[in-house]
Order: C-alpha cells, then sequence, then structure tokens
C-alpha cells in the first residue's frame, strides 16, 4: 500500500512539472514573473529534472543561471529583455517566423501540414479517455501546450498506461526535434532552454513510468479524420483540456 500511495504522489509531482512547463509555454512571460518563479524554486524543484543525469543538470542551471541574472536588471534593462522575450515568443508560437512549430503535425506530416493526420490522431486518443480541447481553432488538438497538459491529466487521473502511450505515441516522436530547432534559433536563452527542458522532462517522465512496470496504452489514429467542419461536436468527450 504504501508503494502504491509512493507512486501516486511521484506522479502527481510529475503531472505538476508538466502543468508548469506547458503554462510557460502558453503565454507571454515577463521578467518580473520569470524571477519570482526562480525565487519559488523553479526550475530547481522539478521532479522531472534528475540532478543524476549531467546533462539534465546542465539544462537546469542554465535556466536558474538565466532566470536569477533577471533579478539584477536595471528598469530599462528589464523593459528591453520583456520586448525580446514577447517577439521570440510570438516567433515560436504565433507567427512561426522561428520555423520550429508547437504543432505535432507540421513535424511529422509529410508535407509539414497543419491539421492533417497527426493532429486528428492526437484527437482520437483524447477521445479514447472522453477529452476534448476547449477550441481545436484557437489552438489545434496538437499544440504542444494541450499535449502536455494531457500527458499530464492521465497522470492525475492515475492513466499511467494513457500517459506513457501519449508520450511514446506521440510527444516523444517530434519534441525533441522542436526543441533542438528552438534551441538552435531562438534569440534569447530563455526559450532555448525551456524548450530543451521541456523534452528532457518528457523522455524522463516516460522512464519513470517504465521503470514502474507501466504498459503503454496505444490509440489507432481514426480510419477518416473527422472533418475540421464541426470537429468540436463530433470528435469530442466530456471534459476539456
Amino acid at each position: 500500500m504504501q508503494a502504491l500511495e509512493h507512486e501516486n504522489t511521484l506522479f502527481a509531482y510529475a503531472a505538476e512539472d508538466l502543468l508548469a512547463l506547458a503554462k510557460l509555454h502558453s503565454a507571454e512571460v515577463n521578467v518580473p514573473t520569470l524571477h519570482a518563479m526562480y525565487q519559488a524554486g523553479f526550475p530547481q524543484g522539478l521532479l522531472l529534472l534528475p540532478e543524476q543525469d549531467a546533462q539534465v543538470q546542465a539544462l537546469t542551471q542554465r535556466m536558474s543561471a538565466i532566470l536569477q541574472e533577471m533579478g539584477t536588471l536595471t528598469p530599462q534593462e528589464q523593459t528591453a529583455l520583456n520586448d525580446d522575450l514577447a517577439v521570440d515568443f510570438a516567433a515560436i508560437y504565433l507567427n512561426h517566423t522561428l520555423r520550429a512549430s508547437p504543432l505535432e503535425s507540421v513535424w511529422l506530416d509529410e508535407e509539414q501540414l497543419v491539421l492533417q493526420g497527426p493532429t486528428f490522431a492526437v484527437r482520437e486518443f483524447y477521445k479514447k479517455f472522453h477529452m476534448q480541447v476547449a477550441n481545436w481553432r484557437l489552438r489545434p488538438d496538437d499544440h504542444l501546450v494541450n499535449e502536455l497538459e494531457f500527458v499530464a491529466l492521465m497522470l492525475h487521473r492515475q492513466e499511467y498506461g494513457a500517459a506513457l502511450g501519449f508520450l511514446q505515441q506521440h510527444l516523444l516522436q517530434w519534441l525533441p526535434l522542436f526543441a533542438e530547432r528552438v534551441s538552435q534559433r531562438s534569440e534569447s536563452a530563455f526559450y532555448a532552454t525551456l524548450a530543451q527542458m521541456t523534452a528532457a522532462a518528457c523522455a524522463y517522465c516516460a522512464q519513470l513510468l517504465l521503470e514502474k512496470g507501466v504498459q503503454a496504452v496505444t490509440v489507432a489514429p481514426p480510419a477518416a479524420p473527422c472533418g475540421q467542419q464541426g470537429a468540436a461536436e463530433t470528435c469530442g468527450g466530456a471534459g476539456q483540456l
């Protein structure tokens, strides 16, 4: 019983790590917010960034140094950095000028298009567990934020096979490519390091699940993807991400 409780607590913390990372990919952040996160223990307190992994710890130390330095900036320097962060966020997540899409379909579709087979495969996985995105037109099913939140939700629900299966079948198929591209092209050290940290955290989450003997749940893609019109009604489940 104690072993089971420990396992559930472990993955509850892992879920919170993924949600924290998802939030940073979801919206623009500013210098005061990021420095406050550092003072509250980010990223050192993340379970999914293990101390025994030298490469991961190098990422953790790099992010810590970035956030710590933010506390030493003058008001003028903070304003300049806030502007740089906003430009970089837009380049990655909004206008895609960085050519590092946060959408699975762009990485896995043969023609590198959005809302293709990979998107509907992700939607089918959500549907299997009675979930749908709140607004796929605003943020498609296969957006990084939705995928991270789905894994976190499965961990919270103790649907560990679903979490592992989704990581293996979806996130880990493209997230390392995204992280590499962002790290190479991002103008800000923050987003470059965040992308690499997120990929490392997801890989370690899958490793933990495998070490606990979890069997991955796989979900076959739909034979005929749901059409874009009315997709939320015809493809969704009871809950929302």
